[in-house]
């Protein structure tokens, strides 16, 4: 802390994904001040390891019916951008929809944090389609990544907050320190949010850290309004990670991310010919009026069906991009809490010999960091606060 009537002590945040920035916003609004350090930031080219730019971005949680503080984190962070795609409306980067959710498994059935979404229903089991065992439909929320990640960084600035865009990754929390002027009192605290760099990063090197390869392909369909997702199989935790999934994620821009792929341990940064293909004809089952309006055959029949064979070739024409990004799994989930305390010599302290600063983890989020960024962040502020 700093002592009565000098600068006050910053904050320094690693990393500025939408955790990162999420976290460095709501500490700002708490009156302290806050410095980032990150290699990637929201004009950086794509890259898999800036998962944030990379990913499909929804709100559709995966907490468990006993996970009370996940679906606290998921269910807080539902309200703020709820609040801010009615405040802001375009300028929010967000597209409130309608959500439908197929489960294809028998016995499989939906969350019960999805019955407290507004608009929540029972689909009748006679309007399943052929592939689905139970569905569920609900309002909900999609959000354009960059766009949004540009919002964040300009709320920070206005702030006042400030960052170093680094030209390499940080060797260690330690060398964090190098990043501050001369004159700068010792650090309130250290908030890791670094996501996969957790893996390597010293003074954390969390091995328990691995990616979960994510493929998608995005369109450009401003004609599809609705989300769907179909999962097959069991999601085996919050993180969203198990069974095949995939999801249409329409987006205000007129952008649909259709996906997707969950490759545990999967470092390949390119996309796969073959996966993007599965995606195109899994896509085109799950939501058939992805296929353009003129294209479409004389037959076509706008309802999910396993008889109607739409060629995958279709939406050829309509392809932007294909994306893959690694989602930052860690075994044994998220990861939100205060750690050790970091050791280190300052010259600039007044303390003599080393300091003890506080560091305080946020990563781990796989799949759920989009959807539980805001509930986070306002955790790390609680802790932070009672430092």
């Amino acid at each position: 802390m700093p002592s009565q009537g000098s600068e006050k002590s910053p904050i320094l945040v690693i990393g500025m994904g939408v955790i990162g920035l999420t976290t460095s916003v709501r500490l700002l609004q708490a009156s302290h001040k806050v410095h980032i350090l990150a290699t990637q930031i929201p004009s950086s080219p794509l890259d898999p390891t800036y998962c944030s730019s990379a990913a499909g971005a929804h709100h559709l949680s995966f907490a468990a019916d006993d996970d009370e503080r996940q679906r606290r984190l998921d269910m807080r962070t539902f309200e703020v951008m709820m609040k801010e795609e009615a405040e802001e409306g375009k300028a929010s980067a967000i597209l409130r929809l309608t959500q439908r959710e197929f489960y294809g498994t028998e016995g499989e059935k939906h969350i019960e944090l999805f019955e407290g979404l507004p608009d929540f229903k029972v689909v009748l089991k006679e309007d399943l389609p052929a592939f689905a065992k139970h569905a569920v439909s609900f309002t909900s929320l999609t959000m354009d990544t960059t766009p949004y990640l540009h919002k964040l960084l300009a709320l920070f600035t206005s702030l006042g907050g400030t960052y170093t865009h680094l030209a390499t990754p940080l060797p260690s929390l330690t060398s964090a320190l190098n990043h501050l002027p001369s004159s700068s009192p010792t650090p309130l605290a250290i908030i890791n949010c670094t996501g996969i760099g957790s893996l390597t990063l010293g003074d954390v090197d969390d091995k328990t850290v691995y990616p979960v390869r994510g493929q998608v392909v995005v369109l450009d369909a401003p004609w599809i309004k609705e989300g769907r997702t179909l999962q097959v199989g069991q999601l085996n935790d919050a993180s969203g990670e198990g069974g095949e999934r995939t999801y249409i994620i329409p987006r205000r821009s007129g952008q649909v991310i259709i996906g997707g792929t969950r490759e545990n341990g999967d470092w390949c940064k390119d996309p796969r010919p073959e996966t993007a293909e599965d995606i195109k004809r899994r896509a085109l089952l799950l939501f058939p009026e992805l296929c353009p309006p003129h294209l479409r055959p004389s037959t076509f029949n706008p309802f999910p069906s396993t008889t109607q064979s739409l060629s995958s070739s279709l939406l050829d024409n309509i392809i932007l991009k294909h994306v893959v990004g690694f989602r930052p799994a860690r075994e044994g989930g998220l990861r939100l809490e205060r750690g050790d305390d970091l050791a280190a010599s300052l010259p600039s302290s007044t303390a003599s010999g080393q300091v003890k600063i506080p560091v305080v983890h946020n990563y781990g989020h796989s799949g759920a960091g989009w959807q539980c960024s805001w509930g986070c962040a306002e955790e790390v502020v609680r802790i932070v606060q009672e430092l």
